[in-house]
């Protein structure tokens, strides 16, 4: 996967690669590159991972138009319905597999957004109050930096509004 943006994008990146390697490790780190206001260099990363795909399917005998080697964990692919229940339930420890760590940040993030912009999450926020995340304290200090630098960012609001969070980070489960 490439990460890419215009020049003004480092910090919001250098935030994201922060918090994946705290939360997740070096090992989630090395699935990803991050290529900042270099498109020449996007194009260049792109076209070797399509030849590196294309390379190992045909040594695995896959096909090009389908992968049908690929595993996708059940917990990424059910759906997720947001709701003060939903959120404040989610099981944000550090002590289980990455990938459960993962598909569980997946939903908290999943969760902010519509809590910000789906009418679904802002009328749920609206009417029961905002969506409470709990988990280790380590890691919610990780999400509660990464998430304040992205409002510090304006990253979290529609332009021209005030950001009220539809969320509190609290440590402890």
């Amino acid at each position: 996967m490439i990460f890419s943006g215009t020049a003004g994008t480092g910090e919001y990146f250098e935030r994201i690669d922060h918090f994946i390697g705290a939360a997740l490790g070096p090992e989630a780190q090395s699935l990803y590159k991050i290529i900042i206001d270099d498109p020449e260099a996007v194009a260049k990363e792109a076209l070797s991972g399509m030849r590196r795909v294309r390379k190992s399917r045909k040594a695995r005998d896959d096909a090009y138009h389908f992968n049908w080697l690929l595993h996708i964990e059940p917990e990424f692919q059910q759906p997720f319905r947001p709701t003060r229940e939903s959120m404040a339930e989610l099981d944000l420890r550090r002590d289980q597999e990455p990938y459960l760590i993962a598909a569980n940040l997946r939903r908290a993030f999943s969760g902010i957004v519509a809590g910000n912009v789906k009418e679904e999450g802002i009328r749920a926020v609206k009417e029961g109050g905002v969506f409470e995340i709990k988990g280790d304290p380590e890691l919610m200090v990780l999400m509660d930096e990464l998430l304040e630098s992205f409002v510090q960012q304006q990253r979290m609001k529609l332009p021209g509004d005030k950001y009220i969070p539809c969320y509190k980070v609290v440590s402890g489960s």
